[in-house]
């Protein structure tokens, strides 16, 4: 004799899909590191014992995909509803690019294909660490470097402000910008990395 168990199902949490891009959240004069930062933040307010049972992804797609930024987030995280009809041209084409191309003449970088839209400070941060390829890169070093922007020598924190940004726009490949505790940052050769230069 078989005993079927009825399942009983309780909401564990919610997916909150937002369709704002990088590139839309630096219009806005933000990241969108620091939108979901400021979302987790909230949600400690609300709910303080949950303050750490918050996770944020970001989704990555090809920069000519087509249809609105929020029906490719629910494809790109697998939204049950959303994958069933569009998961398969968006997968193949995630398929097709994987890794970070750095186009040291165009000042340009790419990440599995698409254009991850950096800041000239962002850029020649980058640039300068992988000129130092193998080298750790003190801040003080890094400062120096400010002209390149035409812009005022930055501090240590705006430094590290800079860093987070440029991490979160290779979302996946964050590795490549390494930090040595106590001294800066460096730059090793990664096998996801392709140096473009003249």
């Amino acid at each position: 004799m078989s005993v079927a168990l009825k399942t009983q199902t309780e909401i564990k949490g919610f997916a909150l899909y937002v369709g704002v891009s990088e590139a839309d959240a630096e219009a806005a004069g933000v990241s969108l590191q620091e939108i979901a930062v400021a979302l987790k933040q909230r949600i400690a307010e609300l709910v303080p014992d949950k303050a750490n049972e918050t996770y944020a992804t970001v989704a990555l797609a090809p920069a000519d995909a087509p249809g609105r930024n929020l029906d490719i987030v629910r494809i790109a995280l697998q939204e049950p509803r959303a994958t069933k009809q569009k998961s398969e041209p968006v997968q193949e084409e995630e398929r097709a690019a994987k890794g970070i191309v750095v186009d040291l003449t165009r000042r340009r970088l790419f990440v599995d294909g698409r254009n991850a839209l950096l800041t000239c400070k962002e850029f020649e941060l980058l640039a300068f660490l992988i000129e130092n390829t193998g080298n750790t890169v003190t801040r003080d070093e890094i400062a120096s470097i400010a002209d390149r922007c035409g812009e005022p020598t930055p501090n240590a924190r705006t430094i590290d402000v800079h860093v987070r940004r440029l991490r979160s726009k290779i979302a996946g490949y964050e590795d490549i910008v390494r930090t040595v505790r106590g001294q800066g940052y460096r730059f090793d050769k990664h096998p996801d990395v392709l140096i473009e230069e003249l």
